[in-house]
């Protein structure tokens, strides 16, 4: 079962909600009570192809996470934004994995402050990393959602052969 099923098993059986963010359809999904309720359209990191190995290098993590704390202006410059836990434990390991083969640079960290904020619409994956919405977007999903919303992000809901098959690139 994937990442994405799981989730929306688990916003199914804990009658809760989920948001699910597909990184090849640059498409983010909220779920509640495993219904899909609302997509949006979003923008990424610059980098957003891939896992995210390390802090500035501009890649949108994949994986399970949870909204930790809900943010709005001044607290945030994005008008309003999600927190994700990020860097999970799941991240720490492949950090350190990736640290042991000499894939990241030592002089360079896991990073941190993920987050799902407004001010997207740029037409462009510009963020450090995190997943941009219009504001108008993040108003709607911002009072459905609560601390603890698990949040997962994935490749793509699709797979290869899928993708291929459907001449979606």
């Amino acid at each position: 079962m994937s990442w994405a099923d799981e989730t929306i098993n688990y916003s199914k059986s804990n009658k809760t909600n989920a948001i699910i963010v597909d990184k090849f359809s640059k498409k983010a999904y909220l779920y509640e009570s495993g219904v899909l309720k609302f997509s949006t359209d979003i923008e990424l990191g610059k980098n957003w192809i891939g896992f995210k190995k390390f802090n500035g290098d501009k890649a949108t993590p994949e994986g399970k996470y949870t909204i930790i704390k809900k943010k709005v202006d001044p607290h945030t410059k994005y008008y309003k934004a999600l927190l994700l836990d990020y860097p999970n434990i799941d991240d720490k390991k492949r950090f350190q994995e990736a640290r042991k083969k000499g894939l990241i640079p030592k002089n360079k960290d896991i990073g941190n402050m993920i987050e799902i904020h407004g001010g997207g619409g740029q037409g462009a994956n510009w963020t450090d990393g995190c997943v941009a919405l219009k504001n108008s977007d993040i108003d709607k999903i911002y009072n459905m959602i609560s601390e603890g919303t698990p949040v997962t992000i994935v490749g793509s809901l699709l797979s290869l052969s899928e993708i291929l098959n459907n001449n979606v690139l």
